[in-house]
C-alpha cells in the first residue's frame, strides 16, 4: 500500500487498533526531514505495541547482506516482538544483497512477531523497476516522503505552527517560506526557535524578520516550476540561491535545457510525450509562448554553456548573469 507521509499517523492508529504492525515498511526519502519524522513515529508505535527489542543493520552493495535473514529468523531470548531497521549504505543492494532482498521479501510477512523499517534513499527509475524492489513492495507499506511543493509550503508552515499553539500574519508566513523553501530540516529548527522566543501567540512580520536566517535552499527543479507559474521573483531568487551555493552550472542547463525541449513539443502538438516531472511547468510555459520563441531560448542556452566553460561570446554577460535574463524572460509572459 502507498501512504503519502501525511496520512501515516491515521494509518498507524489502525495498526495499533489491530495490535500489531504490518510486517514491512518502507520510507522512501525524497524529503530528508519527513522520512526522519516518519522512521521516529514507526519506532515510537512499535515500541508502544511491545516491539521491545530493536535490531540496526546497514549494508552497501559490496556488503554481506546475509545478516539480513539472520535477524528475522533468530529468535529473541524473552519472546519479545523484533522491529529490524535497515539501512542502504549506497545507491542500491547489488546482485547478492537483491537475492537476498527478494528472499527477506516472501519470508517476512510469514513472520508476526518482526516488523521492518526499510529506508530507501531518493528513488529513481532504476530502483523502482528493479525485481527486489518489486518483491518488497507488493507486500508492503511504502511511505511517499514527497518535497512540499512551493504551493502547498505556508499551509504546512502554518500546519507546524498550530502544533506549537502560535500562528503568523499572511506577511510573515509569506517571509518565512521565502527564507526557508527548499530546506525543512532548518525551517523546523527555525519554527522551535520562534515557539521558545514568543511561546503561544500570533507572530508579526517584525518579530519573524527579527529572528528568522535566511537558509533556503533551491534546486533546479524550483527553477522549472518558477518559470511555469510565472513568479519572476522567485525565479531571481532561485537563481541568485544556486549561484550563492555554487551549483553546477552545466547541471542547471542541461535540466533547463530538457525543459524547453519538452516545452517546445508541447508548443508543435499538444499531445507529445513530456517527462512527468516536467508535465505541469512545460504545459504553462507553451501556453504562454510560441514555438519560435522557445527555439531561440535554446539558441541562448547554447550561449549560455559555451559560457558556463569560460568561452566567450559576443553581445553576451557573465553566464549566471545570461542565465536570469534568460529564465525571468521565460517567466514573465509573452
Amino acid at each position: 500500500m502507498n501512504i503519502n507521509s501525511g496520512d501515516l499517523p491515521r494509518t498507524l492508529e489502525r495498526e495499533s487498533a489491530s495490535g500489531a504492525l504490518s510486517p514491512i515498511w518502507i520510507i522512501l526519502d525524497n524529503e530528508p526531514l519527513l522520512a526522519l519524522e516518519a522512521g521516529d513515529l514507526l519506532r515510537d508505535n512499535a515500541k508502544s505495541l511491545g516491539y521491545t527489542e530493536r535490531v540496526s543493520l546497514g549494508y552497501s552493495a559490496t556488503s554481506d547482506w546475509s545478516g539480513l535473514l539472520d535477524a528475522l529468523t533468530s529468535v529473541s531470548l524473552f519472546d519479545d516482538r523484533k522491529l529490524i531497521e535497515l539501512r542502504f549504505l549506497s545507491s542500491g543492494p547489488g546482485v547478492k544483497g537483491a537475492k537476498i532482498l527478494a528472499e527477506f521479501a516472501k519470508l517476512a510477512p510469514t513472520i508476526d512477531s518482526i516488523a521492518t523499517v526499510i529506508y530507501l534513499p531518493s528513488p529513481d527509475y532504476t530502483l523502482l523497476r528493479s525485481a527486489w524492489y518489486k518483491a518488497l513492495s507488493a507486500n508492503a507499506n511504502v511511505i511517499n516522503c514527497e518535497a512540499i511543493a512551493r504551493s502547498q509550503y505556508p499551509q504546512w508552515i502554518a500546519t507546524r505552527l498550530r502544533q506549537q499553539n502560535q500562528s503568523m500574519e499572511a506577511q510573515a508566513l509569506d517571509f518565512f517560506a521565502e527564507q526557508t523553501e527548499g530546506n525543512l530540516l532548518a525551517a523546523k529548527q527555525e519554527l522551535m526557535k520562534l515557539a521558545l522566543l514568543y511561546p503561544q501567540r500570533e507572530l508579526t512580520l517584525q518579530e519573524v524578520q527579527n529572528c528568522v536566517m535566511n537558509v533556503s535552499r533551491y534546486s533546479p527543479d524550483d527553477l522549472i516550476e518558477s518559470i511555469g507559474l510565472g513568479d519572476v521573483a522567485r525565479v531571481a531568487r532561485t537563481i541568485n540561491g544556486m549561484q550563492a551555493e555554487d551549483e553546477p552550472l552545466p547541471f542547471i542547463l542541461m535540466y533547463l535545457t530538457g525543459y524547453l525541449r519538452d516545452t517546445l513539443s508541447l508548443t508543435l502538438d499538444q499531445r507529445a510525450f513530456v517527462r512527468k516531472n516536467m508535465q505541469r511547468s512545460a504545459s504553462a510555459l507553451a501556453r504562454r509562448s510560441s514555438s519560435a520563441k522557445i527555439a531561440n531560448m535554446l539558441g541562448r542556452c547554447a550561449d549560455l554553456d559555451r559560457l558556463s566553460k569560460g568561452l566567450t561570446v559576443k553581445n553576451r554577460d557573465t553566464a549566471w548573469s545570461e542565465l536570469k535574463t534568460l529564465c525571468v524572460f521565460l517567466a514573465h509572459g509573452r
